[in-house]
């Protein structure tokens, strides 16, 4: 029996310290202090472990170290740990032991850049030359020689009116202008013939009865100028913000029913009023006279029967008619 192993076993059990309890407190495993205990300490790993191992468990007692390392080194030396070499001679030849060659890491790297730049420099040099050889070229526009003016045709004179006496158009025309004063005999003017009233609007030129050109002239601007001076009515211009139905109608008889778009204008002519049915409301405005009439309705909600009308201050008004 180990008298050291005795020794720290009588301590412990002194102190009322179980196994357990000495293994948490000084991280020694259970086998190991067993081994201090029963004085097994050729089982251990080596002598500077032994000497660790009796060390922490004796200042964990409380033990005096000195006289712990003296019963240590009558029962444990570093000699007790020292291996016997056997030494053993062979009549075989000695063989030569090829060192190992070092992983051939580089023989595979090496290649593997070189393919790479190649690949790479490849590349670059083909895109260099394809867009060298693209060549822009402009389209060239096709010549056409000038061609030389077609010979104009030689002016015919004009034989829609026969070669007549002078005296017998003067005739003609005193004539016709009485039956236009007295209403009587007079017909539908056949196409290519002078009509009621345009007596006096032909001449007799080189013995041919001619329309008098001027006076036509003169009549077709005095038209267009009455024409310009009748009253044109009213127009307002319908706005629309967005997407929606529209059906509108005047009192000149223009009716127009569509599907407006985002920014879409339209003018609507009328005279005293007209009426407008929307499909959303809040997108559509109606400007009259530069003014804006706005919020018609809410969002995304029909409008119907709104009758427009200007009022006395030249300003639209409008209301719900069915």
């Amino acid at each position: 029996m180990s008298r050291l192993g005795t020794f720290l076993k009588e301590a412990r059990e002194a102190q009322g310290l179980s196994i357990e309890k000495v293994t948490q407190e000084t991280r020694l495993s259970e086998d190991i202090v067993k081994q201090l205990e029963e004085g097994g300490f050729a089982a251990l790993p080596s002598y500077n472990h032994v000497k660790n191992f009796v060390k922490n468990y004796a200042e964990y007692l409380g033990l005096d170290i000195e006289e712990v390392n003296a019963m240590l080194a009558e029962e444990c030396t570093r000699s007790d740990f020292t291996r016997d070499t056997a030494i053993v001679f062979s009549n075989e030849p000695l063989q030569e032991i090829a060192a190992s060659e070092p992983v051939p890491v580089m023989k595979y790297i090496i290649p593997t850049v070189v393919i790479i730049l190649v690949i790479f420099a490849g590349t670059k040099l083909f895109f260099a030359l394809k867009g060298n050889n693209k060549v822009e070229t402009a389209p060239v526009a096709e010549q056409v020689q000038p061609q030389a003016p077609a010979p104009a045709a030689p002016q015919q004179e004009d034989t829609t009116f026969n070669t007549v006496d002078p005296k017998t158009v003067e005739k003609t025309i005193e004539e016709v202008t009485a039956a236009e004063q007295t209403g009587e005999g007079t017909t539908p003017a056949a196409e290519g013939e002078a009509k009621p009233g345009e007596a006096d609007k032909m001449v007799v030129q080189d013995g041919v009865i001619r329309p008098d050109k001027t006076a036509i002239e003169a009549d077709k601007l005095k038209e267009e100028k009455d024409k310009k001076a009748l009253p044109t009515g009213n127009v307002a211009i319908l706005n629309f913000a967005d997407v929606c139905w529209v059906h509108v109608k005047s009192d000149t008889g223009e009716e127009l029913d569509f599907i407006a778009s985002r920014g879409n204008k339209r003018e609507i002519a009328f005279k005293k009023y007209f009426v407008l049915d929307v499909g959303n409301a809040a997108v559509a405005s109606v400007t009259f006279n530069g003014k804006v009439i706005s919020g018609l309705g809410g969002y995304k909600q029909p409008a119907k029967g709104l009758k427009f009308e200007p009022n006395e201050t030249g300003s639209l008004k409008y209301s719900i008619v069915k």
